[in-house]
């Protein structure tokens, strides 16, 4: 059985995903809030994964390339 908790990250990630497209649609001159909201998307993906691999990742960090670099780990 998935960990409930997995499914929210990827909810949360979904709803980033969405804000993006809809930012880009009605304010396409709003690039930085869409490159925010797609760097959490790509944020919770990742911490997503990791979780249902079984690890634990820093709390709290925002950096994406240590985050890959622990998922390119568990991928195989």
């Amino acid at each position: 059985m998935v960990n409930k908790s997995i499914y929210a990250w990827f909810q949360f990630a979904d709803n980033d995903l969405d804000t993006a497209e809809v930012l880009l649609l009605y304010r396409p001159q709003s690039y930085e809030i869409i490159c925010y909201h797609c760097q959490q998307t790509v944020e919770k993906y990742l911490k997503g994964y990791l979780l249902f691999k079984g690890v634990e990742f820093p709390p709290k960090t925002h950096n994406l390339l240590q985050l890959c670099e622990m998922c390119s780990y568990y991928d195989n």
